[in-house]
């Protein structure tokens, strides 16, 4: 409904406000006003469209440096203007709402004369909005699509509203006629709500269609770079690739398929890179994993919210895909044949155990970590502090690929690991076990920003054969990544 006001009550209003904004010898960024200074002259508000286009004429005396510019009474936020402006346009007015604009002359030294004020009030419009709104589900994404009005050169963007959370809209810039969103809520009939954003700040009317997602049982996914596991190039592979094959919900997935991979429904992929004599370098993993088309699929998974379990020499995949700098790539590395041992491989989630009893340097303790819940922690090797067991006496693969934090010194931070953390974005759970101070990072979480998802990378070597604790490590790293994965 439009607004209408009298004439006498629109000239009291207007009196009123002038007078609230220019009584006060109090102003803010250090003006000071001076009631006998000159004031403006001719102050008017036209409505144009939208727009309220104000005009005045400065005094003609010395002193002048411009004008300060108030919107509604907004005391705080004064809008400056130098001598040679004297109009200013207003953008974003609500409608049938009356505001009113001071203007006062600022002369040298921040003295501002006493304001004139003005109103205006832009009038009710019913804006054209969308129609034949319609939602098409897949998987857990739905296309909305809808036809515009024929005239759309005032459209500058398009809103979409789900569930009536206006503060959580999505705002698709330019005239849109279609949207995916992506990872909706499963089980659950959801009202979208469209509407058309003209001149930045006017909204139409929304038109609401509902869809409903069915539950879909998240899976997970293994990066193969071989046809089958029996063709995979080292044991240790084709053992991690046939202990995944057993699981629930786990497919294998190709490099010609990265691109189609729906981190909505597989929020999580491993890949597994362990092979005697492979040479250091991210460059010299399997080509068909780190070519131009594969790592830009993996960065577009991990944008859509994918989580990425990298292991053994797949860390070094954190550098292309944007977990650590080019300059932090993982530098200690071993790819021998290895050889056969009488001790218990572990590892130690007690970061800078040296340091526990008081330094300038952290002591970290990351057991209470999702990763190692309902794990047993022992001491096998007698170092006077827990470890995590992987492996046992016997041949063993010396596959190293992590971090030598020392590298990168302490920066600005107390300690290297906390330096490493920062830069990274990441949280260190876990060294080599017989480690006490901070020189190594071998399992690393790196958390989810607005250009990734959520990695884990696991350098350390004892997965030989996918022994009994390996397994349970794995099977944790899956349910620690899985469980903040966008599953629910």
């Amino acid at each position: 409904m439009k607004k209408t006001l009298s004439y006498s009550l629109m000239a009291l209003f207007c009196l009123i406000c002038g007078a609230l904004v220019s009584c006060s010898n109090t102003e803010p960024r250090g003006y000071e006003e001076v009631p006998d200074l000159a004031k403006v002259q001719n102050l008017k508000a036209e409505v144009d469209g939208f727009n309220v286009n104000l005009s005045w004429t400065l005094p003609a005396v010395e002193g002048v440096r411009g004008s300060v510019l108030y919107k509604n009474g907004d005391m705080a936020n004064p809008i400056e203007l130098d001598k040679n402006t004297t109009t200013y346009t207003v953008e974003g007015q609500p409608m049938e709402e009356q505001y009113f604009y001071t203007v006062k002359v600022l002369y040298n030294e921040n003295y501002v004369s006493e304001g004139e004020s003005v109103y205006a009030v832009i009038p009710y419009v019913k804006l054209a909005t969308v129609s034949d709104l319609k939602a098409d589900v897949s998987g857990r994404s739905v296309k909305l699509t809808w036809k515009l009005p024929e005239d759309t050169k005032n459209i500058t963007a398009v809103k979409i509203i789900r569930d009536g959370d206006v503060d959580a809209a999505t705002v698709i810039e330019g005239a849109a006629t279609e949207f995916t969103l992506k990872g909706q809520p499963m089980d659950k009939t959801i009202k979208y709500s469209v509407a058309l954003v003209y001149n930045k700040y006017y909204a139409s009317e929304g038109v609401d269609v509902t869809a409903t997602i069915p539950y879909i049982a998240p899976k997970m996914a293994y990066l193969m770079t071989a046809a089958s596991i029996a063709e995979l190039p080292d044991d240790d592979e084709r053992a991690a690739a046939t202990w995944f094959a057993a699981q629930q919900n786990a497919d294998f997935i190709q490099p010609s398929q990265l691109a189609e991979l729906d981190a909505d429904i597989y929020p999580v992929l491993w890949i597994e890179i362990d092979r005697n004599g492979l040479p250091l370098g991210w460059q010299n993993l399997p080509a068909s994993i780190v070519s131009d088309e594969a790592i830009a699929a993996l960065r577009q998974y991990s944008a859509n919210g994918g989580s990425l379990y990298l292991a053994n020499m797949a860390t070094q995949l954190t550098v292309p895909l944007g977990f650590v700098p080019d300059n932090m790539a993982p530098t200690v590395f071993g790819n021998g044949d290895g050889g056969s041992g009488t001790d218990v491989w572990v590892i130690n989630p007690f970061l800078g155990v040296d340091f526990k009893d008081g330094s300038d340097q952290g002591y970290y303790d990351r057991s209470a970590h999702e990763i190692f819940k309902g794990l047993t922690l022992e001491d096998p090797n007698n170092y006077g502090y827990l470890n995590l067991p992987l492996i046992g006496p016997g041949q063993r693969e010396d596959h190293n690929c992590l971090w030598d934090c020392n590298i990168y010194g302490r920066g600005t931070e107390r300690d290297v690991i906390k330096n490493f953390e920062v830069t990274t974005n990441s949280l260190v759970l876990a060294t080599w076990g017989h480690v006490r101070d901070h020189c190594v990072a071998g399992l690393v979480e790196f958390y989810a920003s607005a250009q990734h998802g959520r990695c884990i990378a696991n350098g350390l070597p004892p997965m030989n054969g996918i022994r009994t604790p390996a397994r349970i490590l794995i099977r944790k790293t899956w349910s620690s990544l899985r469980s903040i994965s966008s599953i629910i």
